[in-house]
């Protein structure tokens, strides 16, 4: 009997540590889809030096065509997009509405409504990934986030508000 139960013990181990590694493969894919997500939309707004609606259009689509649905929690005083089919960004005055994606503005002189060759300005971008499987629905949202580099601010249109 007694080598029933270590047989019996070894295969409850062997199930657990496959469960652990599907889990963890999982996550590590779906945080490579996000991260990739993340790097394109940061490209988009250097390529078209900010946040202007050409670039948020074209963020939207490419996140909607890549079949992005996470909402997340923005922090206040940051920029969200609560509809991927409109380019309109909302602040965020409570961290009680879910977002697709949010968008923090800098600026490197502190004052975004300066505009000189010195001032340049940056954006936060956020994005969030679910970390799911089946049976247990969402158990965790994660976020990604980066920073542009530093554009030429030469437009009040790049900046969000």
């Amino acid at each position: 009997m007694r080598e029933g139960t270590s047989l019996t013990t070894l295969i409850g181990v062997l199930v657990a540590f496959t469960l652990i590694f599907a889990a963890f493969v999982c996550l590590a894919i779906v945080y490579n889809k996000a991260y990739r997500l993340k790097n394109e939309s940061i490209s988009i707004l250097e390529k078209y030096e900010g946040a202007t609606t050409k670039s948020l259009n074209i963020i939207n689509n490419y996140l909607s065509k890549s079949g992005y649905n996470t909402k997340g929690a923005c922090g206040v005083g940051e920029y969200g997009n609560t509809d991927l089919s409109n380019t309109t960004l909302e602040l965020v005055t409570t961290s009680d509405k879910k977002y697709f994606y949010c968008l923090a503005e800098n600026c490197t002189e502190g004052n975004c409504n300066l505009i000189s060759s010195n001032n340049k300005i940056y954006y936060k971008f956020k994005l969030f990934f679910k970390f799911n499987l089946p049976y247990f629905s969402d158990l965790l949202i994660f976020t990604v986030s980066g920073e542009t580099k530093k554009i030429r601010f030469f437009d009040l249109n790049q900046k969000l508000s």
